[in-house]
């Protein structure tokens, strides 16, 4: 039996630490309940972040994070690594999509985590935190420029009233705009010029029942576009949070600790995941049992 996978947000991690939960007695838990946690490549990139305000902190959260990978948790990719998956997927005609890791990478994972906690940091960690800077930055001066350019493209945003934002996204996301949108990425992330190749296989992921994560990277980029037309801009985090909701794509239940997240988390995901927001008002580990 395939276990629930619950996918924690950075600051759910951050939570057990600081709650003293026992990893082992936690995995067991969920265990019992055919339940087990995800831990994203993502997510151990984010949380490095930590080695900026405090050293000392970074490395108690490691050697933490390091018990649970011990003892046994799920890993996934990244996003971009997980489209990767699912454009390999389309091309090969399957039914399903590679999102967690083998053996080997899990190995490698743990690996990693092992460094992180005796403090090694490496040039990856400075260059993941200045690169996911960088495109927050670009993607915001892009945004305000789009709609200086185009006043109808905002004046059809702001037509749209939040309560019809979910079937907008819906129909948006099968249609040429939300495929240009996958186009860019797809671009992107491959380096390429071929223009014609990269639509095409946007428009068949976009159609293939097993892709989430080509889907939810264009209501992202929808549901941005919305809501900095409805509110004049965006915050400088709603990037970086929203790349981190889209991680869980493949996971049952996405858990997190920040409220804010209630506005779009449902929005950006397919109906398989479900959002769970944890309020600080019960133990961590326990409400992790009980969703």
């Amino acid at each position: 039996m395939v276990p629930k996978l619950v996918y924690l947000d950075t600051n759910l991690w951050n939570r057990l630490l600081d709650q003293g939960a026992d990893p082992t007695e936690l995995l067991a838990e969920l265990k019992r309940r055919d339940a087990t946690l995800v831990l994203s490549a993502q997510t151990v990139y984010e949380l490095t972040r930590t080695f900026h305000s405090s050293p000392t902190r970074g490395m108690e959260l490691f050697r933490y994070l390091m018990i649970y990978i011990d003892v046994g948790v799920v890993g996934t990719y990244d996003n971009m690594d997980l489209l990767r998956n699912e454009v390999r997927a389309l091309y090969a005609r399957a039914d399903s999509v590679e999102a967690y890791f083998n053996t080997s990478e899990y190995g490698l994972l743990k690996s990693e985590v092992a460094r992180l906690a005796e403090g090694n940091l490496d040039d990856r960690v400075a260059t993941f935190s200045a690169g996911r800077t960088e495109f927050a930055t670009t993607s915001r001066e892009q945004q305000k420029a789009h709609f200086e350019k185009r006043p109808d493209v905002k004046e059809r945003l702001l037509a749209v009233p939040k309560s019809g934002l979910g079937p907008w996204l819906d129909e948006q996301v099968h249609s040429n705009v939300g495929a240009a949108m996958l186009t860019r990425h797809l671009i992107r992330i491959y380096e390429s010029t071929e223009t014609d190749a990269a639509i095409s296989t946007a428009l068949g992921l976009l159609q293939h029942p097993a892709s989430r994560i080509a889907k939810a990277l264009v209501r992202a980029d929808l549901y941005s576009n919305w809501r900095c037309a409805h509110r004049g801009s965006n915050p400088r985090d709603l990037v970086d949070d929203m790349y981190h909701v889209l991680n869980a794509s493949y996971a049952d239940v996405y858990a997190t600790g920040e409220g804010g997240q209630k506005d779009y988390a449902s929005l950006l995901l397919s109906q398989r995941t479900r959002p769970e927001f944890y309020d600080d008002c019960t133990n961590l580990a326990e409400w992790l049992v009980a969703i």
